[in-house]
């Protein structure tokens, strides 16, 4: 009998909860080994269960039925119901904190709204959002709102069964590009800055118990000619190869201890 070929296993199912790091992982990187069941983009952890939907102008001009969804989403707050919804068809799930860089705003009824790059380039959507306080990441007010946040998403990931199999992606933001480059800043921000920023929430998670894969700085570089243009948060192939390597040896090593 000939021999069943090792990557004929079942490919493992992922839901994404951020966006470019996690997403490109799986798009560049993931080949047939993973499955993208459910795809939660552009909304902050601060947005969960907050609801602006009333304040979504449903009229907006936005260029994809994807960026709609992804921005209603997150004017609902529905990060909750979408985990509920993709559990029973998840083997891993892959958060990376991508969309928590521009911050939040938050309106005087205390619904939340995340500060994407798709809200920023719709007018009819911006215009609403600047009507509420934004509170910018990495302030002390931003951790303060966060942290009890990043809990709750904990007790929920354990409520639906999906916190054992949760990894958060640690991938410093690049400090210089393949060509030697220093990385272009975000909306402001700069590597250097967004990497200090991050330190505090990562720690939160690892504090809360969340499995976290960290790359190291000098690991990691940008690649000028990525698909979504410079940034320092759009990483060479071999940032993503070497990402998916390491989460399929622990998920390896995870069915080994569970068969012991």
């Amino acid at each position: 009998m000939t021999e069943q070929p090792a990557d004929s296993a079942p490919a493992v199912r992922v839901t994404v909860y951020g966006s470019c790091v996690a997403r490109d992982t799986m798009d560049l990187a993931g080949g047939g080994r993973f499955d993208v069941v459910a795809y939660i983009a552009r909304q902050s952890l601060l947005s969960a269960d907050h609801d602006a939907s009333e304040q979504f102008p449903a009229d907006a001009e936005i260029d994809s039925e994807f960026q709609r969804r992804m921005m209603a989403g997150d004017f609902a707050g529905n990060l909750e119901e979408r985990l509920a919804e993709a559990a029973p068809a998840t083997d891993l799930v892959l958060w990376d904190l991508a969309d928590e860089r521009h911050g939040v705003h938050i309106f005087e009824d205390g619904s939340v709204v995340t500060r994407s790059i798709d809200i920023v380039r719709v007018p009819e959507v911006l215009s609403v959002v600047e009507g509420a306080r934004h509170v910018p990441f990495g302030t002390d007010e931003h951790f303060e709102l966060w942290s009890p946040q990043a809990e709750r998403l904990r007790d929920v990931l354990t409520t639906l069964g999906l916190f054992d199999k949760t990894v958060v992606l640690r991938v410093p933001w690049a400090l210089v590009t393949t060509d030697g480059k220093s990385t272009p800043w975000s909306m402001g921000t700069s590597a250097r800055e967004a990497n200090v920023a991050y330190a505090r929430y990562y720690q939160l998670l690892g504090e809360l118990g969340f499995r976290i894969l960290e790359l190291q700085p000098l690991g990691v570089l940008a690649d000028p000619d990525h698909r979504w243009g410079p940034a320092p948060f759009h990483y060479t192939q071999g940032v993503y190869e070497e990402i998916v390597a390491r989460v399929l040896a622990d998920l390896s090593d995870g069915d080994a201890g569970s068969e012991a």
